[in-house]
C-alpha cells in the first residue's frame, strides 16, 4: 500500500477568500483523505515564531542604531578635535563661541538629516524587498510599513546632534585661543 502526497497552493483575491475557503472545506469534508491549510491558520500556528522574529529584528535594529549613534559621536568629536586650529583661527578674527557651536550643531543636524533620508529610503526599500521575498517562502509573512521606529529615533538623533558638539566644544574651549593656536603650530 503506497501513500502519495501532493500539495497545491492557490493565490486568491482578498474578496474571494471566504467563498474559496468554503468550497475547499466542503470538498475536504466529502474527501476525508484530503486536507487544507490557509494562510490565516498558518499565521495563527506560527504566531510565536513571528513574535520571536520581530523581537530579534527589534534587537538588531537597536544594536545598529546604537552603533550608528556612537559612530556619529565619534565622527563629530574627531572632526572637532582635528579642526581645533581652524576654530582657533576663526575665533581669533571674531567668531564667538556661540557662533562656532551653532555652526557645529547645524553641521551635525545636516549630517543626521542626510543619513536619515538615505537610511529611511534604503531601509524601506530593503525591508519591503526582503519581506516580499520571504512571503513567497513563508506564506504568513506580510509587509507592514511602520513609521513609528523612525519617529522614535529621530529625536534621539537630533539630541545627539546638539549635545555632541556642545560637549566637545566645551572641552576644546577650556584652553585659550592663543594656547590652541600654539598647540597646533607645535604638533
Amino acid at each position: 500500500d503506497e501513500t502519495h502526497c501532493f500539495a497545491v497552493s492557490y493565490l486568491v483575491e482578498e474578496e474571494a477568500h471566504a467563498a474559496f475557503e468554503e468550497a475547499v472545506k466542503a470538498y475536504t469534508d466529502q474527501n476525508p483523505q484530503m486536507g487544507y491549510v490557509t494562510k490565516a491558520s498558518l499565521k495563527e500556528e506560527f504566531e510565536n515564531m513571528v513574535t520571536v522574529i520581530a523581537t530579534i529584528g527589534i534587537f538588531l535594529a537597536a544594536v545598529i542604531a546604537l552603533i550608528g549613534i556612537l559612530n556619529f559621536i565619534n565622527a563629530m568629536v574627531t572632526a572637532i578635535l582635528s579642526r581645533r586650529r581652524e576654530f582657533a583661527m576663526l575665533q581669533s578674527i571674531g567668531m564667538t563661541g556661540s557662533q562656532l557651536l551653532q555652526t557645529l550643531i547645524w553641521e551635525g543636524i545636516i549630517y543626521i538629516g542626510i543619513s536619515c533620508v538615505i537610511g529611511f529610503a534604503a531601509g524601506s526599500v530593503l525591508s519591503w524587498a526582503v519581506l516580499r521575498a520571504l512571503n513567497h517562502v513563508i506564506l504568513f509573512f506580510e509587509y507592514h510599513f511602520r513609521i513609528l521606529p523612525f519617529v522614535i529615533i529621530l529625536p534621539v538623533l537630533l539630541l545627539t546632534a546638539v549635545l555632541t558638539p556642545a560637549l566637545a566644544c566645551r572641552d576644546v574651549e577650556r584652553k585659550s585661543i592663543v594656547e590652541r593656536l600654539r598647540e597646533s603650530e607645535q604638533g
